[in-house]
C-alpha cells in the first residue's frame, strides 16, 4: 500500500505492508500517530516522528507471499524510549508497554531476506530520513520539502537549510555560509549571524543613527523606549516624555497603555495605584453564560480588556479543550472567574477566585497540558489570588452543584463533556458514544443536503449562499413568472424594474452589474448598460466627461483615461440615450441617468478605457523585522496598515486600507461592538503610543460585518469599514492591492505578516512584521483538532511556529509582493497558533480571494445604492 498520511512524508520509501504489532492494528490509525506528534513538538528526540511512523507503516521489502515490513531496529527504539520518557515521566506517564524495545530485532541480527530492522542511521552514504530526496532534515529535527533548501528563506528556523549553499547570482552569500534575499542586506539586523550582511553599510546621517556594532537603525527609533541597538545606545540621556512615555515612582518609563491595565508593570507599583476600573456588565462571552453570577468586570486576570478581547483569546479556546479530560470538575468554573471575573454590582469591584481553587485546578490539569507541549497560562499567577476565609466573601469558590459543561460542550450520558463541535461528527468522544446518538438531520432539526448528507441550519436555507456541494440549499427558492426575475434574495421583481436606477429588490440586486464594458472585434470598449435584462448601447449625443468617471467609478476601475464616439454600425440597435435634464436628477448611478425609447440623433456609441487604480506601492525605504523575536517595522513600510481604536481601550485590531474610504478587517474585532459611532482608524502611524506628523485619523461611518460571520467556528471572519472621508493619499498612506478573481495563493509562496501582536506578554507598541509561508489547507488541518479549516481560510507560517500572527494581531494584512513591486492582499488575520505555547503551527487567515465578490458588491451598494 501506499503511505498518504501527511504526518510520515518523511520515511524514505512510499510503499508499506501492514504493521505485525497487534496494538498498532487495533487503534485508530489517527490517534496512534497523534502520540508521537505530541512526543515530536515536545522535542524530547528529534527521530521520534519517524519512529512511530516506521511503526505503522513498515516498508514493504519483497514481491507476494515473500515481502515483509522491517520494524524499528532496537537501538531505535532505545533512542527514543531514552529522550522521551524523562519527559512523560514529568506529567505522571510512563514509555507504553506495547513498545517495549526488547520486542525489536537488534541490526546485527542477521536475515536473508535483506535488512532486518529499520534505522534513522545512513547506509551506504545515504540518509534514511525526511522522505530521501523530496525532503530536508533540519538541523532543529523537523523536515521541509527540499525545494526550500538554499532559496534564502529560514524554513528551519536555524537557518540549517540554508547552510553550505552555492548562492545564486540573485543572493547574498553569508560568511557563515548562509543565502539571503539582498533585502536584507543593510537593513539593520544580523540576519547572517556573524554581521557579514550589516558591513561596509552607508548609514544617512540626517535620518539614521549608528549604534555601536554598526548597525543602521532610523532616528525616530531613539530615544523611544525601546532598546533597538544591541549597546542600548539608541536610548542614552532620553526622558520618559521624549519617548511618549509615562514615568513610575521610581523614575522606570513605561508605554501609557500599561498604567491601569490590572500588570504592575512598574517594579514599585506605581502605575495601579489610583486606577478606578470600570463598571459591571452583563456577561456576554458565551462559554461562561451558566455561571452562579451574570456581571462582570474589565480588565480581567489575564489581561484582557474587554469581553471581546476575551473571547478571541487563546484561552478561550484551551480551557474548553482541557475540559474535555476530566482533569478537573470545577476547572471551567475557575476558567471563568478568570476570563469573566465576578463584579460586586453595590461596589463595582471584581471579587477572584481563591487561591484553592487555582492551586486545585493547577495541580490536576496542567500535567495533562504538558502532554501535548501547551503550558499552564502564565498570568494565573495562585498567588495573586485570596485566601478562602470562613465567609467566602473575599473569593470565589464552587458549590457542588455548579455546572461542569459551559454552554460550548455537548454533555455526555455519563457526564463528560466533550466540545460541542464533536457532537455527531463520525467519531465517538463520549464513553458511552452518547455524542454519535441521534445524529440524523431531522432528528436534530436540521436539513439535509441530498448529494452527501451533510446536515446545515435551516436558517442557512435559501439565503444566497451555498452550503451543500452541490447548491441544492440555494435551489427551488422562488418562483417567477415570464416578465419577472429573480433577485439574489430569491424575490421577484418585475423585469421592467431591472436596472432602472432604483432598488426595486431588497437586497438591492436588480441594481447590480448593470454598466459594464463590452471587448468587440477592433480591442475597443464599448460602455454597455443592461436595461430590463437586455444589453444597450450608451449614446454619446450631450456626453461629458463627468460621466465617464462616473462610469468608471461605478464599474470600480480608476480614472478614465480615453473617451472615444465610434459611429455605431449595426443596424437596429437599442440605444439608452441621457435623460433631458440629467444633470439635475438625484441619481448616484450612471444607468439611473439614461432613458430608453429615444433615437440617438449622432449615431455614436461611447468607447471608454478605464485606467488601473495604482495601489500597493510602497515608497519608504525598505526596512524588516520579525514578529516573535523578530523584527521591528519602519515607519512607512507598510502604508495600508492602519489601527482601528475604540475609546478608552485604544487600539483593538489591525485593518487594511484598500479605497480611499473603505478598510478591511476581519468581523469578530466588532463583537459587542458594532456601532459605527464608538470607533476610529488611523493610519500612518507605526508607535500607538507615539503621534506620528504623517498620521491620519477618520471617523467610522458604516461597519458591515459579513451576514454568514460565525463566532463558534470563526468562519466568515471579515468586514468592511466605510470612512466618514476620504484619506488623503501619501507616501505613508495609500491603499494595498485586491487581488483579481483568478489569483490564488500555493503552497510554499512566501508572504508577509504585520499588526501590533503579541511579543512575549505583552502588546508592542511599534508595528511588527514577520514573513511566513503559505500551507496548504490539508497540512494545516493537521494542526487543528478543534476547528474546521474552510476555503474560506488560509494558513500561513512556519513548522518551526517561529513567525506567527498573535490574537492583538487581528484583522491585520497578509500580502504578498507581485511582479513590478506591488503588494496584494490575500489575507486577514483571523485566528490559529497560540503565541505562548511550545506547539507549532500556523495562523489562519480570512481568505480575500473568496470574498472578493462580496466585496466588490457592498462597496457598489454602499456607494451608489444607500448613499
Amino acid at each position: 500500500m501506499n503511505i498518504t498520511h501527511s504526518q510520515c512524508q518523511m520515511l524514505p520509501y512510499h510503499a508499506a505492508t501492514t504493521t505485525p504489532l497487534s496494538i498498532v492494528k487495533n487503534m485508530e490509525m489517527e490517534t496512534f500517530l497523534k502520540f508521537f506528534m505530541y512526543l515530536h513538538r515536545l522535542g524530547c528526540y528529534q527521530h521520534i516522528m519517524l519512529f512511530g511512523c516506521s511503526l505503522a507503516f513498515p516498508e514493504c521489502i519483497g514481491d507476494g507471499d515473500d515481502s515483509h515490513g522491517p520494524l524499528p531496529c532496537w537501538s531505535f527504539c532505545e533512542a527514543a524510549k531514552e529522550g522521551c520518557e524523562p519527559v512523560l515521566g514529568m506529567v505522571n506517564a510512563s514509555w507504553p508497554t506495547f513498545l517495549n524495545c526488547s520486542q525489536f530485532r537488534n541490526q546485527t541480527e542477521s536475515s536473508d531476506a535483506g535488512r532486518s530492522c529499520f534505522s534513522p542511521e545512513e547506509e551506504k552514504g545515504k540518509q534514511l530520513l525526511c522522505g530521501g530526496g523530496d525532503s530536508f532534515l533540519c538541523g532543529s529535527g523537523i523536515c521541509v520539502p527540499r525545494k526550500l533548501q538554499c532559496n534564502g528563506y529560514n524554513d528551519c528556523d536555524d537557518w540549517s537549510d540554508e547552510a553550505h549553499c552555492n548562492c545564486s547570482e540573485d543572493l547574498f552569500h553569508c560568511h557563515t555560509g548562509k543565502c539571503l534575499n539582498h533585502s536584507l542586506v543593510c537593513d539593520g539586523y544580523d540576519d547572517c549571524g556573524d554581521l557579514s550582511d550589516e558591513q561596509n553599510c552607508d548609514c544617512s546621517p540626517m535620518e539614521e543613527h549608528r549604534c555601536g556594532d554598526g548597525r543602521c537603525i532610523t532616528t525616530e527609533w531613539v530615544c523611544d523606549g525601546d532598546h533597538d541597538c544591541v549597546d542600548k545606545s539608541d536610548e542614552v540621556n532620553c526622558s520618559c516624555l521624549s519617548q511618549g512615555l509615562v514615568e513610575c515612582r521610581s523614575g522606570q518609563c513605561i508605554p501609557s497603555t500599561f498604567r491601569c491595565d490590572g500588570d504592575e508593570d512598574c517594579k514599585d507599583g506605581s502605575d495601579e495605584e489610583n486606577c478606578s476600573y470600570g463598571q459591571c456588565e452583563p456577561i456576554t462571552l458565551e462559554l461562561c453564560m451558566n455561571l452562579p453570577y451574570n456581571h462582570t468586570n474589565y480588565p480581567n486576570y489575564l489581561g484582557h480588556r474587554t469581553q471581546k478581547e476575551a473571547s478571541i483569546s487563546w484561552e478561550s479556546s484551551l480551557f474548553p479543550a482541557l475540559v474535555q479530560t476530566n482533569c478537573y470538575k470545577y476547572l471551567m468554573f475557575f476558567a471563568c472567574t478568570i476570563l469573566v471575573p465576578k463584579c460586586d454590582v453595590n461596589t463595582s469591584q471584581r471579587i477572584p477566585p481563591c487561591r484553592a481553587l487555582c492551586e486545585h485546578s493547577k495541580e490536576r490539569c496542567e500535567s495533562v497540558l504538558g502532554i501535548v507541549g501547551l503550558q499552564w497560562p502564565e498570568d494565573t499567577d495562585c498567588n495573586q489570588f485570596p485566601v478562602e476565609n470562613s465567609d467566602n466573601q473575599t473569593c470565589l469558590m464552587p458549590d457542588e452543584d455548579v455546572e461542569e459543561c459551559s454552554p460550548s460542550h455537548f454533555k455526555c450520558g455519563s457526564g463528560r463533556c466533550v466540545l460541542a463541535s464533536r457532537r455527531c461528527d463520525g467519531e465517538p468522544d463520549c464513553d458511552d458514544d452518547t455524542d454519535e446518538a441521534n445524529c440524523g438531520c431531522k432528528e436534530r432539526d436540521l436539513w439535509e443536503c441530498p448529494s452527501n448528507k451533510q446536515c446545515v441550519k435551516n436558517t442557512v436555507i435559501c439565503d444566497g449562499f451555498p452550503d451543500c456541494p452541490d447548491s441544492s440549499d440555494e435551489s427551488n427558492c422562488s418562483f417567477c413568472q415570464e416578465d419577472e426575475l429573480k433577485c439574489a434574495n430569491h424575490e421577484c421583481v418585475s423585469r421592467d424594474q431591472w436596472c432602472d436606477g432604483r432598488a426595486n429588490c431588497l437586497d438591492s440586486s436588480d441594481e447590480w452589474d448593470c454598466v459594464t464594458l463590452s471587448k468587440e472585434v477592433n480591442s475597443s470598449s464599448f460602455l454597455t448598460v443592461r436595461r430590463s435584462a437586455t444589453e444597450h448601447h450608451v449614446c454619446a449625443d450631450g456626453w461629458q466627461e463627468t460621466l465617464s468617471q462616473l462610469a468608471c467609478k461605478q464599474m470600480g476601475l480608476g480614472e478614465p483615461s480615453v473617451t472615444e464616439f465610434i459611429q455605431g454600425q449595426e443596424q437596429d440597435q437599442q440605444w439608452l440615450t441621457l435623460h433631458s435634464d440629467w444633470e439635475s436628477l438625484n441619481r448616484t448611478t450612471l444607468h439611473g441617468l439614461l432613458v430608453e425609447g429615444q433615437s440617438c440623433h449622432g449615431g455614436s456609441k461611447i468607447s471608454l478605457l478605464c485606467a488601473k487604480r495604482d495601489c500597493g506601492r510602497r515608497p519608504a525605504a525598505r526596512m524588516s523585522k520579525r514578529i516573535l523575536g523578530g523584527r521591528t517595522s519602519r515607519p512607512g513600510r507598510w502604508p495600508w496598515q492602519c489601527s482601528l481604536q475604540s475609546e478608552p481601550s485604544g487600539h483593538i485590531c489591525g485593518c487594511v486600507l484598500i479605497a480611499k474610504k473603505w478598510v478591511l478587517t476581519v468581523a469578530h474585532c466588532f463583537e459587542g461592538r458594532e456601532s459605527a459611532a464608538v470607533w476610529k482608524v488611523v493610519f500612518g502611524i507605526n508607535n500607538l503610543d507615539h503621534p506620528s506628523t504623517f498620521m491620519q485619523t477618520r471617523l467610522v461611518k458604516t461597519i458591515i460585518l459579513h451576514p454568514r460571520y460565525s463566532r463558534e467556528v470563526v468562519d466568515y471572519d471579515i468586514s468592511i469599514v466605510e470612512l466618514s472621508e476620504d484619506i488623503n493619499e501619501t507616501s505613508y498612506v495609500r491603499p494595498v492591492c485586491l487581488p483579481s478573481a483568478e489569483q490564488s495563493l500555493e503552497p510554499d509562496t512566501y508572504c508577509y505578516i504585520t499588526g501590533w501582536g503579541h511579543m512575549g506578554n505583552k502588546m508592542p507598541f511599534k508595528l511588527q512584521e514577520g514573513e511566513v509561508r503559505v500551507i496548504s489547507l490539508e497540512q494545516c488541518q493537521s494542526y487543528f483538532d478543534m476547528k474546521t479549516i474552510t476555503a474560506r481560510m488560509i494558513c500561513a507560517g512556519y513548522e518551526s511556529g517561529t513567525v506567527d500572527s498573535c490574537m492583538g494581531d487581528s484583522g491585520g494584512p497578509l500580502v504578498c509582493e507581485q511582479p513590478g513591486g506591488q503588494w496584494t492582499l490575500f489575507g486577514l488575520t483571523s485566528w490559529g497558533s497560540v503565541c505562548f505555547s511550545k506547539v507549532l503551527g500556523p495562523g489562519v487567515y480570512s481568505n480575500v480571494s473568496y470574498f472578493l465578490e462580496w466585496i466588490e458588491r457592498q462597496i457598489y451598494i454602499h456607494t451608489f445604492l444607500l448613499n
